[in-house]
Formats: structure tokens, C-alpha cells, sequence
């Protein structure tokens, strides 16, 4: 089975779109709202967001990546 990549793949979306269904199905029963505002919204990052953060890429990592991919290709290219 194919996958198409590059600017994503039709099986993370189809994915991603039925969990986000489920989860707005789930906190709507009955009529509810889902509530929250931007205007209440924190700068201050939760512990989950806090661990994600952890495990980002900085800025160096993306430079230092690109670089190796650049050397890569000038290799290939002699």
C-alpha cells in the first residue's frame, strides 16, 4: 500500500480527522458547547505542553540538519 508523503500522507489525515470527530462528538453530547475563549487563554505552558517542549527540535538542531543534508548532496553530485 502506497503512501503519499511530502506535504502529508492521506492516511494520518483520514487519522487525525476521526479522532478530532470523536473528540468534539464526545464533548458535545447533548446539546453541550464546547467552552474556552482566547481571550482566557495563558502564556503560561501546562506540564503536558512543558514535556512536549522538551522533546522539540531547537532552531541549531533544523541548521545543523540542513547542513548535513547540503554536504550530502554536493558528495553525490562530484
Amino acid at each position: 500500500m502506497g503512501k503519499v508523503q511530502g506535504e502529508g500522507d492521506y492516511e494520518s489525515a483520514r487519522h487525525y480527522n476521526d479522532e478530532t470527530k470523536k473528540f468534539v462528538d464526545d464533548h458535545t453530547k447533548g446539546g453541550q458547547e464546547i467552552k474556552g475563549s482566547a481571550a482566557e487563554a495563558s502564556d503560561k505552558l501546562t506540564p503536558a505542553e512543558r514535556e512536549a517542549l522538551s522533546h522539540a527540535k531547537s532552531g541549531g538542531q533544523d541548521k545543523r540538519d540542513a547542513k548535513v543534508l547540503s554536504d550530502m548532496e554536493k558528495k553525490h553530485q562530484r
